[in-house]
């Protein structure tokens, strides 16, 4: 079931900090096609960026899905 943009909260962070790692809090929120990317960027590295991204997004309350968007 996919979440809406602002639902997580502190579940989402700490899934962005534990588990963002391999992308597990794009499979979170319901796109398996980013989790499967985030998951392939991080074995060159790039990944490791957009998770840090990621987690300082959502403990700011500003986590979307796909940036880029």
């Amino acid at each position: 079931m996919a979440k809406n943009k602002g639902d997580g909260g502190i579940v989402l962070f700490l899934i962005c900090l534990f588990l963002g790692w391999f992308g597990i809090d794009k499979l979170y929120k319901g796109s398996v096609k980013l989790f499967v990317i985030k998951l392939l960027l991080n074995f060159i590295i790039v990944g490791e960026i957009w998770n840090i991204y990621d987690i300082i997004c959502s403990a700011i309350g500003r986590y979307k899905l796909n940036p880029l968007r």
